[in-house]
C-alpha cells in the first residue's frame, strides 16, 4: 500500500487553492535547482501552482476568467521532508513576459507568458522550476466535500462585509462551500495576503484529512475526482514526482508569504487606459525597486526549510 498511498499524496499536494486534481501528462521535466544548496539538492520537486476562478464559477468572484489570484510555489525538500508553500502577491508588478512589457503576475496564465516567468521565477524566489499547474475552485470544493469536510483553527476571525457572513478565531469544520469562501475572502487589513496564508491553512487541512482515509478510502476519493481533470492544465508528468516523496506520513508544512511586515514590498498605483480613458491601478513592488528581487530572494531562500 505505500506506493498506493504515495500515488495519491502526489496527486493531493498539487492543489491550487488546496483544489485537487489529477494528472495524465508526458512532458519530462528538469531537475529542481535551488541557489542556496545546489551542491545538496537530492530529489527536491518545486511546481508552480496557479488558481483561478474559471468561467461560470465563483457566483460574486467572477470578475476577471483567466486570471490567477492564487500563486504559490509548492517546493517540498527530502532532506527535512517539508513542503514549503510559498505565495506570491497576485499584485507583484514587474517585467513578466518575453516581450518587455510590464504588468501584474495574476496576467501571466491570460498573456500566454507562464513559460517566459518561470524562466524568471529563480531571480524572484531563488527557486527554479520548469512545472506548472492551472486548477480553480470548483475542484477545490469537490475535493473537501468528498472528504466530509476539513478541520481548521484560524488565528483571527474571518468576516464578509457584504453579506456579513462570519467565522469567528478559533476552530471550525468547513465543508467545500464555506472553504472556497474562506480561501477567496479578503475583507482584513491584511487583504491578498490574509488569505494568502488562510490558502495555506486549507492546504495543510486537507492534506491531514486526506491521510486520515483507509487505503481503500484513498483509492476511492481518487477515483471520484477523476472527473474533475477536465479542469486542470499542466505540463508535467506526475510520475516524475512519485518517487521523490519520503516519509509522507510525517510531511511538514511551512508557510511563507510576503506580506508587508517583512518589509519588502511597496505599494504604487500605476497609470493604464481603459476604454480610451486613464485610470489608476493598484499594484505591489520590490521596496528596492522594480524588478530588483534580490531581497525577496533572500527572504524566501532564508526561510525555506
Amino acid at each position: 500500500m505505500p506506493k498506493r498511498i504515495a500515488l495519491i499524496l502526489g496527486i493531493l499536494i498539487l492543489l491550487s487553492e488546496a483544489a485537487f486534481l489529477y494528472l495524465s501528462f508526458n512532458r519530462q521535466k528538469a531537475p529542481v535547482v535551488l541557489e542556496k544548496k545546489q551542491e545538496e539538492i537530492n530529489g527536491d520537486i518545486s511546481v508552480l501552482i496557479l488558481g483561478q476562478v474559471a468561467e461560470g464559477q465563483g457566483a460574486q468572484w467572477h470578475f476577471a476568467p483567466g486570471l490567477t489570484d492564487t500563486i504559490v510555489l509548492l517546493y517540498y525538500q527530502p532532506n527535512s521532508n517539508t513542503i514549503n508553500l510559498i505565495s506570491l502577491p497576485r499584485d507583484l508588478y514587474g517585467s513578466f513576459g518575453d516581450d518587455g512589457d510590464s504588468f501584474k503576475v495574476n496576467e501571466i496564465y491570460l498573456r500566454k507568458d507562464i513559460d517566459e516567468f518561470l524562466k524568471k521565477l529563480p531571480d524572484i524566489t531563488g527557486i527554479n522550476t520548469d512545472s506548472y499547474i492551472v486548477v480553480d475552485i470548483g475542484m477545490l470544493q469537490k475535493a473537501v466535500d468528498l472528504l466530509g469536510g476539513i478541520d481548521v483553527n484560524l488565528s483571527s476571525t474571518v468576516t464578509d462585509s457584504v453579506s456579513g457572513y462570519k467565522l469567528e478565531k478559533g476552530a471550525h469544520h468547513l465543508n467545500g462551500e464555506d472553504t472556497v469562501w474562506l480561501i477567496r475572502n479578503r475583507y482584513n487589513p491584511e487583504g491578498d495576503f490574509f488569505r494568502e496564508k488562510n490558502q495555506h491553512i486549507v492546504i495543510k487541512a486537507i492534506f491531514d484529512e486526506f491521510n486520515k482515509l483507509s487505503p481503500i478510502g484513498k483509492t476511492k476519493f481518487f477515483f471520484r475526482m477523476l472527473p474533475e481533470a477536465k479542469h486542470a492544465e499542466a505540463n508535467f508528468s506526475i510520475g516524475e514526482l512519485i518517487p521523490k516523496f519520503g516519509d509522507i506520513g510525517n510531511i511538514n508544512f511551512n508557510s511563507i508569504v510576503l506580506d508587508f511586515s517583512t518589509g519588502l514590498l511597496k505599494s504604487s498605483r500605476i497609470p493604464v487606459m481603459v476604454s480610451g480613458t486613464t485610470t489608476y491601478e493598484y499594484v505591489l513592488m520590490p521596496k528596492i525597486g522594480k524588478d530588483k528581487y534580490s531581497d525577496i530572494r533572500k527572504f524566501v531562500i532564508d526561510n525555506t526549510k
